[in-house]
């Protein structure tokens, strides 16, 4: 029994959906925080230089060629050779030392005068003269003869489409690829939790005993590794259940079968003592007591029968809980006198449950019984009966405490199967069968409730009966 608020995994620690589904999404951003950084450190992409460099050498190369030709071939061959142009896009014109443009071409303002600087004294070596629109490049030739090759700037490219956009441009575009990434991711980790989670609520069906419960052919097609797991459950499940329902019968043909001899056994027990004298009385009243255990034994196996196979799931009525707890704690205080012990009523919350009277008068009484029997002499068994809810929904606590020695911890979790008794409980005088909490747990489960054994922190044993109210 899970109290309100209290027992909820961890979602992001535990949750296999949203490990699978953040792994995914992680992923994504480490790919696109990895493509950022290289074009970061390239200056490529959105970090490219917006500004290229000027080309240098494909101009002096050609600034030497059209010396070259001019010189060897004449100006007839240079005119020719400025008429193509020069490569990367550059347009130029070759002046001498006195500034006379030599390729033919009309060379644009004020490029004579840069061309004399550049060529004239001023200019050694191979000096470039620039203004805002012009550069001028000083060549000597084989001769000895300085010219000068006067070229226009080319104008900077413009920025590529997108470079100048805002920078929330590109925070609207990660955006929009984290969205996209997302939901595919979650996509993917629901396609493969979905499955899982419904085998886990399968197993749970399964394990509180809807044998029934399957999950396979809610898969439809998929046969992939979750739907063979599926499968195999669905296997076990069947297997399982065919065993148990062949135990069940086998133990309620059994007790059936007992209680014809039982029964001849009372009568032949009453004719021998009419027939015997007192000397066999002591004799006689021992083999009635045994008897009658047996016949106990077998009721109550064939009550826990009924109750596991669900025949009395249909015979309910809504009850006044808090009066059928007075009225057990009355008879159990009743018993309790001559043991030297007291039974308590410590609070009795009003609640109306939907319930089977008879079953769940037997499953508390097993309890209370169980408490009296346990308790320390000259204590009391305490029970309690409070509203309260769990996951938003109203619940009956019923709890039922003794002071006696408790169990191992251990023991604490089979304490509700059936035959299972605690080491010193096993004697025939204290100890029963191990059916009664058996059966109480098999009623309380019939009722859509939960119960649960633990320690109070001051020694004894509780057990607390989890009801829904209607």
């Amino acid at each position: 029994m899970k109290k309100a608020g209290k027992g909820t995994v961890p979602v992001l620690r535990n949750n296999l959906f949203v490990k699978i589904c953040l792994s995914f999404w992680l992923t994504t951003l480490f790919m696109i925080g990895a493509v950022l950084t290289f074009d970061w450190a390239t200056e490529t992409g959105p970090f490219r230089t917006k500004h290229p460099p000027r080309p240098g050498d494909p101009l002096h190369a050609q600034a030497r060629a059209a010396v070259w030709i001019f010189e060897h071939e004449g100006r007839p061959a240079l005119v020719q050779f400025a008429g193509r142009g020069v490569p990367g896009g550059f347009h130029g014109w070759l002046f001498d030392s006195q500034g006379a443009e030599l390729t033919g071409g009309s060379a644009p303002a004020g490029s004579a005068d840069l061309a004399v600087l550049a060529a004239g004294p001023r200019g050694g070596g191979s000096v470039s003269f620039t203004n805002r629109d012009m550069t001028a490049i000083r060549v000597v030739g084989s001769t000895g003869e300085v010219y000068a090759l006067v070229a226009l700037l080319p104008r900077p490219p413009g920025p590529p489409p997108g470079a100048d956009q805002p920078p929330y441009m590109i925070g609207l575009r990660l955006l929009v690829v984290l969205s996209i990434s997302g939901v595919i991711c979650y996509l993917l980790a629901r396609y493969l939790t979905a499955p899982i989670f419904g085998l886990g609520a399968s197993v749970r069906r399964f394990a509180s005993g809807e044998l029934s419960a399957r999950f396979g052919p809610s898969l439809g097609r998929r046969n992939d590794e979750i739907a063979r797991l599926a499968h195999d459950f669905d296997s076990m499940a069947e297997r399982i259940e065919s065993l148990l329902t062949s135990q069940r019968v086998l133990l309620r043909d059994i007790s059936h079968e007992l209680r014809s001899p039982l029964a001849r056994l009372a009568v032949a027990l009453e004719l021998c003592r009419k027939q015997s004298g007192s000397d066999l009385s002591n004799n006689l009243d021992r083999i009635e007591r045994e008897a009658g255990r047996l016949n106990d034994l077998i009721e109550q196996l064939l009550t826990l029968n009924r109750l596991e196979s669900g025949i009395s799931e249909a015979k309910k009525a809504a009850i006044d809980l808090a009066g059928l707890i007075r009225e057990i704690a009355e008879d159990a205080a009743f018993e309790a006198e001559s043991m030297g012990r007291r039974v308590e009523v410590t609070s009795c919350d009003t609640c109306l449950i939907s319930a089977n009277e008879g079953l769940l008068r037997r499953a508390i009484e097993n309890v209370a019984r169980n408490a009296l029997r346990y308790t320390g002499e000259g204590t009391a068994v305490e029970i309690s009966l409070r509203r309260t809810s769990d996951s938003g929904k109203p619940f009956a606590r019923i709890a039922i405490r003794d002071h006696g020695r408790g169990v191992p911890d251990e023991s604490l979790p089979h304490l509700f199967r059936p035959f299972y008794r605690v080491g010193d409980s096993r004697e025939r005088d204290t100890g029963g069968a191990g059916l009664g909490l058996a059966i109480t747990e098999a009623a309380v489960r019939l009722h859509g409730g939960t119960v649960q054994a633990s320690h109070p922190q001051d020694g004894g044993l509780m057990i607390e009966v989890l009801l829904p109210i209607q």
